[in-house]
């Protein structure tokens, strides 16, 4: 099953879960502290909004290791 979302939707995706800007995020952007989210453990809720906003499965052992939104734009983009 592949992925399929464009950047702009994840990028809004991510601002709406640290509840910060959309133009705060960019590549570069750090998950952790985002918001004052601490990543991993906050995760869940919006690798769950992600899975179904791109309609695939991203999986634990995966995104638990992501540092930064380019870590998840190279994913999506493979998947």
């Amino acid at each position: 099953m592949s992925c399929s979302c464009t950047k702009p939707d994840r990028y809004q995706a991510i601002a709406d879960w640290a509840g910060v800007p959309v133009q705060y995020i960019t590549s570069q952007t750090q998950l952790d502290g985002l918001g004052a989210k601490a990543w991993p453990a906050d995760g869940a809720s919006l690798i769950s909004t992600l899975a179904e906003l791109c309609g695939c499965l991203i999986p634990g052992g995966v995104w638990e290791l992501w540092g930064k939104v380019e870590d998840i734009d190279d994913y999506l983009d493979r998947h």
